[in-house]
């Protein structure tokens, strides 16, 4: 796959999670817009590939103890070319720093994603 590719499915796969979040009706398509322009900000800065992106994202998802962003950061980083035995490994490197119950979460978290249909 390549960068160019897995950068569009990975982008891609995040548009879709931010539309289809769930906020007041009232805000919804403000707070979007603004989630949309944000992120589009950091995500193409030059630096990082979107698969280093995503990696780092993971980490700090798994230390924070976010696992519900971490499930849709999960799907985005293997749109983004990141194989789930990188992202394990990345989840077991938080074990030391983060802890191990944020990291057994996250372990449970990442089976899903990976045992879900396609």
């Amino acid at each position: 796959m390549s960068d160019t590719t897995a950068n569009n499915e990975g982008f891609e796969e995040g548009r879709r999670h931010i539309e289809s979040f769930r906020a007041p009706a009232a805000i919804r398509d403000e707070l979007t817009r603004f989630i949309t322009q944000a992120g589009s900000l950091v995500w193409t800065r030059p630096g990082l590939e979107p698969s280093q992106r995503s990696l780092t994202t993971i980490a700090v998802l798994v230390a924070r103890g976010n696992l519900g962003p971490l499930r849709e950061h999960i799907e985005i980083g293997l749109g983004n070319g990141l194989s789930q035995t990188e992202i394990t490994e990345a989840i077991i490197q938080c074990s030391i720093y983060a802890g191990f119950p944020q990291t057994v979460a996250a372990m449970e978290v990442a089976a899903e994603v990976f045992d879900a249909p396609s």
